[in-house]
This record gives C-alpha cells, sequence and structure tokens, in this order.
C-alpha cells in the first residue's frame, strides 16, 4: 500500500473526508511528488572526472613543502607553485584553479571511494543499497527528458573500484559504458569471424527478439524488460552517428603524439572527443597511488605518463571554447602523510589533499584554501571543502540541484547531498 492509499484508508476510518488530499497542503504534496525536478539553469553540457585511485601524495604533487620529495615548479597562475610531477599541467592552471583544503574522516579506501563517488559516507548511505555514483545523477539530469536513440551518458576509462559506473537505482540507461581499450573503445560491432551481410545480422536480431518475447510472456520480470532495453540500445548504439567520437584514431598524428602515447594520454583524448560530443559525465580513474613503499619513483612513473595528456587536455579545452561548457576535476579519495620514513613511503591521511577544479560557471586561476607548514591539515577551518562539499559545489555547476532528491527503487526519497553539505559558492 503506498503512502496516498494508507491516507485515504485511514482518513475513512476516522470519518474524515479523504477529499481533502486533494486539497492544501495534500494537493500541492501530491504535486511534488509527481515531478521530481532536479535540474538547475547550466550551460554546463559535460563533467570530466580524473580519480586518482589509491589516494594521491598532495605533498609530492600540487602542494608544495618542504618535506616534498620533488622540486618546486611555477604555474601559470600568479604566486601558485607545485611539484615536478605536474610540470606541464602547471603551465594550463591558468584556466581552472585549485582547492588545496579538500577533506574527510575516511581513511580506508573503500570507505573514501565511496564518499568520493556518491557524496555520502558509508554509514549514511546503509539505508540506500541502490545509492548511484554522482556521474550518474548528472547523467540522468542532462538525458532524462531527452527522447532519442541510445547513446552512452556515463563513460568509465581506466579503473572500476567504488561506485564507479554504478547508476543504481537509476537503471542501465544511465549506467557507466566501460572502455577497457582506449585504442578499441567499441568492439562488437561486427561478428568476430566471417563476413555476414546485414540481412543475416539482421534475421539474427529478429530471432533474438522473438526468443525474448516468447520468454517474456511465461516469466514477465524486470530483468527480462530490462534484457530486452539492452539490445534496443546496442542496436541504437552500434546504427548512432556519433559512435565516431569514440575513436581517437581519427586525430591527427599531430595532435595524437601532443597527448601521449600512454593509456592516460590516449585516455584525455578520447575524454575531449565525447566532451565534444556532449557526453554528460566522462570518468577517468588512474590508479598506482597507494605509495606505502617506493613513493618517489611510483608518482615519476605514473605522472610521466599522465602529465602530457592532462596537459594537452587543459589546452584544448581552453582553446576551443569547450571549457565553457565542460567542467573539470581531477582529485583522490584522501592524501598521503607528510612524514616518508625510512621505507621511501607515504600512508593514507584523509585530512587534507588537493583538487584541481575548474571550467562552466567556476572562476579562472583561483587558489582556494591552504595547507600548514607541513601539508598536515587546512590552516583555515571556513576554508575546509569537506568531500561531500565538493560533490554538491559540482553539482550545481553542471546544474543538478544538491538540494533535491529522487525516488529509489524501494520508494524511498533521497536527497542528492545530506543536509550537511553545502556548495562553495565563492568559487564560482
Amino acid at each position: 500500500m503506498d503512502r496516498k492509499e494508507f491516507l485515504k484508508k485511514a482518513m475513512i476510518s476516522l470519518g474524515i473526508s479523504p477529499f481533502l488530499l486533494s486539497s492544501p497542503p495534500f494537493g500541492n504534496l501530491r504535486a511534488e511528488e509527481e515531478e521530481e525536478s532536479i535540474t538547475l539553469p547550466s550551460k554546463v553540457k559535460s563533467v570530466i572526472f580524473i580519480e586518482m585511485m589509491g589516494g594521491m601524495s598532495h605533498v609530492d604533487t600540487l602542494d608544495p613543502k618542504p618535506n616534498s620529495a620533488f622540486s618546486k615548479v611555477s604555474t601559470s597562475i600568479s604566486g601558485l607553485s607545485v611539484l615536478e610531477p605536474f610540470s606541464l599541467t602547471a603551465k594550463q592552471l591558468h584556466s581552472i584553479g585549485i582547492i588545496k583544503s579538500t577533506w574527510s574522516e575516511e581513511g580506508d579506501h573503500g570507505f573514501a571511494q565511496m564518499l568520493l563517488g556518491t557524496g555520502y559516507r558509508m554509514t549514511e548511505a546503509m539505508g540506500f543499497p541502490d545509492i548511484p555514483h554522482f556521474g550518474a545523477v548528472i547523467a540522468y539530469a542532462k538525458k532524462a527528458k531527452v527522447k532519442s536513440s541510445y547513446f552512452p551518458s556515463y563513460v568509465t576509462i581506466g579503473g572500476r573500484g567504488g561506485k564507479n559506473g554504478n547508476s543504481g537505482f537509476l537503471g542501465i540507461d544511465y549506467s557507466g559504458y566501460h572502455v577497457g581499450n582506449v585504442d578499441e573503445p567499441i568492439q562488437h560491432l561486427h561478428p568476430s569471424y566471417g563476413k555476414f551481410s546485414e540481412d543475416r545480422i539482421l534475421r539474427r536480431k529478429d530471432l533474438v527478439s522473438f526468443m525474448n518475447e516468447e520468454f517474456s510472456k511465461t516469466y514477465p520480470t524486470s530483468e527480462s524488460k530490462h534484457w530486452k532495453n539492452m539490445l534496443v540500445a546496442a542496436e541504437e548504439f552500434r546504427n548512432s552517428k556519433n559512435i565516431d567520437s569514440f575513436r581517437i584514431s581519427l586525430e591527427d598524428e599531430k595532435t595524437r603524439a601532443r597527448y601521449g602515447t600512454t593509456w592516460q594520454g590516449k585516455a584525455m583524448l578520447l575524454a575531449k572527443r565525447l566532451a565534444t560530443q556532449e557526453v554528460p559525465f566522462i570518468h577517468i580513474s588512474i590508479g598506482g597511488w597507494d605509495t606505502h613503499t617506493g613513493n618517489k619513483a611510483q608518482i615519476a612513473k605514473i605522472m610521466k605518463e599522465t602529465d602530457m595528456g592532462i596537459a594537452s587536455l587543459l589546452e584544448d579545452l581552453n582553446n576551443t571554447g569547450l571549457i565553457k561548457q565542460t567542467l573539470f576535476v581531477l582529485t583522490s579519495e584522501f592524501g598521503r602523510t607528510p612524514d616518508v620514513g625510512s621505507r621511501d613511503g607515504r600512508d593514507h591521511h584523509p585530512k587534507v589533499w588537493s583538487t584541481l577544479l575548474g571550467g562552466g560557471p567556476f572562476s579562472k586561476g583561483f587558489v582556494f584554501g591552504d595547507t600548514d607548514e607541513t601539508g598536515s591539515k587546512p590552516i583555515k577551518p571556513t576554508e575546509a571543502v569537506h568531500v561531500r562539499d565538493l560533490v554538491a559545489t559540482i553539482y550545481k555547476a553542471a546544474g543538478v540541484d544538491p538540494e533535491a532528491s529522487l525516488t529509489n527503487s524501494f520508494g524511498r526519497p533521497f536527497l542528492l547531498t545530506t543536509k550537511k553539505a553545502k556548495v562553495f559558492e565563492g568559487l564560482f
């Protein structure tokens, strides 16, 4: 029994007219329940979210301190320095900004990735087992009312930890389309062997559809419906006129060389192409940051393969004007301890780390927050940006109301952010 039916029967049993349900205040409540609008006015079409999985050491990358393992380099933001691993990206920071005071309470990878992916701590999300990644929410906000053939609205590239690609109660339409091979992002468009004509493929498709229809008559489950929808989506995707946006091989040789030949560089180039196509959420996960040992060598290796791609992506977003309709985010689930120790390793440190943020309505070249002399904590509590605040701020910049709610698969209202979350308006 739903709530409205319960109220009607309860009112009748008490001798109260159920017609009151169509009058204020109940009438207003019914209107709100029937229309779940979560969008805000925004020119943003896409979000490129780069997740440094494992906990990127802030004092060795974006927050120079006396105990940093690398030398400082100047950036294109006056007065701001970063570390050598980001030396190429440093020249493009004027087009975005940096938050040096991101923090949370979560020092466990799973708990911290849950928070970063949803804006909810694990303990806060216990009542919502079907909670979606915030990328799926943004995809839903951008595409829910668009009636067109299927094309991915959430694309994941790289690692698949945490809530990455998970659409939860929003359903398969907003689930992450995963790219495992950046050289061949779209596979299985054609039979794996032999030459089949289109009419033979059509006959096979009709046969599968017939079998599914017959099965659904006997077993009319939601899973059967989902499977049918997936086949329709696959066919629409296969025939999409926009499918070439996944093919980085179509870029000229000079551009491909500028991004680099590593998978990270190719992922950045693919992200630019997808943002040009206005794919709502593009999620790149770069692992290897859990540097309990061999910290300096590992960071140098990762960024040698990544720095060129990030710098080229920012350069192209800025030069083409895409930065006006594209959000750029680079962050991690937590930072690393300022103390290295004898094993050249840094442990988990959620008390503070750095985030690159920009595009869309955000100011260019901003520097927000700062850390103490060792990089252990934010200097000003008022400038400490909790991860839930970061998610709420991204939501608003992307055109999603962080205070809105959706109804989950259990019929419960789900707030997009917790009541503790706040938007840092000063970054806009």
